[in-house]
């Protein structure tokens, strides 16, 4: 499987340690290879488009914070056209304290992450890879920490998770 976690930082000689430390801890509980991209806000939004679309990913996860958080919210709706089967995810403190008003404003997006997302993107990515591709609804509801969106494309807010 393809994962790509992306982080638009605010200038490039800043670095996202959220997606780093996301991608080690995948990594070691999942054996699986995962990507990620750094951007800037000061990049041309068709640049990041380009980039993450020749990556082809199969899920895509984004760290949201005030400075990015205009940027990936055009980037999803253009994303969800080039990459219409990768399931995309949210996480980061932009996102993470009003997840359900954060995914209805966000329709393009599959989840949010909520808090510490180091071992809900290792449950994520570790349903994802048991199940062949596809996390079904009932496999989701067991995860604390996430808000989803079901298969009516109803958005449920599961519980959250204790602090690591």
């Amino acid at each position: 499987m393809n994962v790509l976690l992306v982080a638009i930082n605010a200038k490039y000689i800043h670095s996202n340690l959220a997606v780093h430390s996301l991608r080690a801890y995948g990594e070691k509980a999942t054996g699986e290879k995962i990507a990620v991209a750094e951007y800037t806000i000061n990049q041309p939004e068709e640049d990041i488009l380009k980039d993450i679309y020749r990556r082809r990913p199969d899920w895509l996860g984004f760290s949201c914070y005030i400075w990015n958080i205009n940027t990936v919210k055009v980037l999803l709706p253009e994303l969800r056209k080039l990459l219409p089967d990768c399931e995309i995810w949210l996480g980061g403190p932009e996102v993470s304290f009003e997840g359900t008003k954060m995914l209805e404003k966000l329709p393009d997006a599959d989840g949010i992450m909520k808090g510490e997302g180091e071992q809900i993107f290792a449950d994520l990515l570790g349903r994802k890879l048991n199940s062949e591709g596809k996390i079904f609804e009932k496999d989701l509801q067991t995860i604390p920490g996430i808000v989803y969106r079901g298969q009516g494309r109803g958005i449920t807010e599961n519980e959250g998770r204790e602090p690591m």
